[in-house]
């Protein structure tokens, strides 16, 4: 009884659902099509910060060795 009609309202909504979205692009091969997205984030124009690779590495290991002295400190201090 009840169900028919109701199938056929959700499939209604569904056709209209796909209507709005209109065309669907075909994607890329692979993961090329993600890559534009990420790859912006490493342009001159993008916002933000500009911080070189040397600069991480040599901060990175900056906070390593602080966290040493850190840790040698207070097992001296504790001892």
């Amino acid at each position: 009884g009840g169900s028919a009609p109701r199938s056929t309202a959700v499939s209604s909504a569904t056709s209209t659902a796909l209507r709005k979205r209109g065309p669907t692009r075909t994607p890329s091969r692979g993961a090329g099509g993600s890559q534009q997205g990420i790859l912006r984030f490493y342009t001159d124009e993008a916002p933000g910060l500009k911080v070189g690779p040397t600069a991480v590495l040599v901060l990175s290991l900056l906070f390593i060795a602080f966290v040493v002295l850190l840790h040698i400190w207070g097992k001296f201090r504790r001892g």
